[in-house]
């Protein structure tokens, strides 16, 4: 079944344009990846037993997902035996319509959130906002591009992308609609505490809490969070309600295996040993002192099992580490909302076409995407993202998704440089062309479909003489 994700509607060039003329962004986003980038190297430098670790977690995984509807049935009994209920949502508006449902059943009105991409994925926040429910994400990241009405810009740290001061302007707008106190200041630590103080009334007050998933563990119907705030566990204890949404793909089958890979994502995403938090849900509480009365489980499908068995396979591998955004230049560059998903990076650029059957951001993989194999060095879990890349790129052409100016461009572009004759005309043309767009000694533009690249970069001229003419030459006796 094909999936859906959400996307900007408007053009690659004007989102890219729009990340490379945000210096505030460009700016800390590549500090924070740096950050993380160093940080992974420093990890398994200091762990010699990491990359056995790391390899143990890819066969693991790689298992699990061979194994998914029998996995998929054991987790869905062990939760059951434990008090849970478990949803099958094979379609993002299956799974916003049973979150709905178990709110309006349950006489719900308010609601906490801790940090998901799976509801990123399906807008849950919109849903149940114009369901008339009051939402309110408690991550400090989350919270903050909430108060700015924004997606997150990278998967670890959503707010990566805005500086302190933005931040602190964000919260002065936010004190002023509750009525209460602004921080004083943008210092991180007074930015932190007015969060803390802005969302203890709404973990209080909340009615439901609503968490993602980092992986289930089939064996005793487990769910495990991991995250580096304490937000999270505060969400699953206070309201009386939890719901739990995760992609299918999240389960292992097991405890050992569990052990190997619960260590990924923070070893390769921020450079620990392991994240701050890690949670473990099994059931409702017994008491009301203990735990939410209800636990419910969405299990979200949304076009991920029509990657099984298919060369993809090993995309639903995806730890959502963030690793291949740390190291990826393009990435660093424009920032995450550029790629118009809500998963960016070189993760994005493979998944986002997939999941929705190329019909949502199609252009992903051609145009984000320089093939420096950046990427595919830094996945933990051995993906092939570049040649992934370079398959949508195949396929993009085979069902004729470029616009016909595109086509018609490179198809006499292959033509012409298929034989030496070919590009040598090619050459003689782009010399006597270029005479227009050469501005002190650098070509600055080019007519056509090369005018978009040159809108970011600039390149020498061609050679006043090249090396075949100049070997044609010397090799005929002239001087």
């Amino acid at each position: 079944m094909t999936g859906h994700l959400p996307a900007d509607s408007r053009p690659w060039p004007e989102r890219r344009d729009r990340g490379l003329e945000n210096v505030t962004m460009r700016r800390t986003i590549g500090l924070v990846t740096r950050r993380f980038q160093l940080g992974q190297q420093r990890v398994f430098a200091d762990y010699p037993e990491g990359e056995a670790a790391r390899e143990r977690a890819v066969l693991a995984k790689r298992a699990a997902v061979q194994n998914l509807d029998a996995l998929l049935e054991e987790f869905r009994a062990a939760v059951a035996a434990h008090g849970g209920k478990t949803h099958l949502a094979a379609s993002r508006s299956d799974a916003v319509r049973i979150v709905r449902e178990i709110a309006e059943q349950s006489g719900v009105h308010r609601v906490v959130k801790s940090k998901s991409m799976v509801t990123e994925e399906l807008e849950l926040n919109r849903g149940l906002t114009e369901a008339g429910l009051h939402v309110i994400e408690t991550d400090l990241g989350e919270y903050i591009i909430q108060r700015a009405g924004e997606t997150p810009s990278h998967i670890l740290a959503p707010a990566a992308h805005k500086n302190r001061h933005e931040i602190e302007q964000l919260f002065d707008q936010d004190a002023g609609e509750a009525h209460i106190a602004p921080p004083d200041g943008d210092d991180a630590d007074v930015l932190t505490r007015y969060a803390r103080r802005r969302l203890r009334e709404e973990f209080l007050s909340a009615d439901m809490g609503i968490t993602g998933g980092n992986f289930l563990v089939a064996e005793t119907g487990t769910i495990v969070l991991i995250t580096n705030e304490g937000n999270a566990d505060l969400v699953i204890s206070l309201p009386r309600i939890l719901v739990s949404v995760v992609g299918i793909e999240k389960v292992v089958k097991d405890w050992e295996s569990l052990m190997d890979v619960i260590q990924q994502p923070a070893m390769n995403g921020i450079g620990q040993r392991l994240s701050s938090y890690t949670t473990f849900i099994s059931g409702p509480g017994a008491s009301p002192a203990e735990g939410p009365r209800e636990w419910h489980v969405v299990l979200l499908d949304n076009g991920r099992s029509a990657l099984r068995e298919t060369p993809f396979e090993d995309v639903l591998s995806c730890i959502r580490c963030g690793a291949c955004l740390n190291v990826c230049p393009v990435f660093r560059q424009v920032g995450g909302h550029a790629y118009g998903s809500v998963y960016s990076g070189p993760i994005g650029i493979v998944e986002t076409p997939l999941l929705t059957n190329l019909t949502v951001l199609p252009e992903l993989p051609t145009v984000a995407c320089t093939l420096c194999y950046a990427c595919r060095e830094a996945c933990p879990m051995d993906i092939d993202l570049p040649g992934h890349i370079v398959r949508l790129r195949r396929e993009k052409v085979k069902r004729h998704l470029d616009s016909q100016a595109t086509r018609a461009t490179y198809r006499w572009w292959g033509r012409f440089w298929s034989t030496p004759t070919g590009y040598r005309r090619s050459v003689r043309m782009a010399r006597w062309g270029q005479r227009l767009y050469v501005n002190q000694g650098v070509l600055r533009s080019a007519p056509g479909l090369p005018k978009g690249w040159f809108q970011t970069r600039n390149m020498p001229p061609v050679a006043s003489e090249t090396f075949h003419e100049w070997w044609a030459r010397t090799r005929s006796g002239r001087q």
